[in-house]
């Protein structure tokens, strides 16, 4: 289970996208912005995951859908509150 979310670099100017395995909380990787394209590449050449938990982003949802279709997509807690 993948965790997917932005975070600002530098708040208002530059966001990246922090990957996460949720089950032991450790970082997997992080990418220096928020733009589908990049983060459509990065299930492409990471296979495996089987769910991805996201907010409500489009950008993510339309990386997922193109690179990774058959993954399931959560919305986790904190996101839907």
């Amino acid at each position: 289970m993948l965790g997917v979310d932005d975070f600002a670099f530098r708040k208002g100017k530059r966001y990246g996208t922090l990957l996460v395995d949720v089950e032991s909380g450790r970082v997997v990787d992080v990418l220096l912005d928020r733009e589908a394209d990049t983060f459509a590449a990065w299930p492409t050449s990471h296979a495996g995951a089987e769910v991805m938990c996201r907010d409500r982003a489009t950008a993510y949802r339309k990386a997922i859908k193109e690179a990774a279709p058959d993954v399931q997509e959560v919305a986790d807690r904190w996101h839907l509150l």
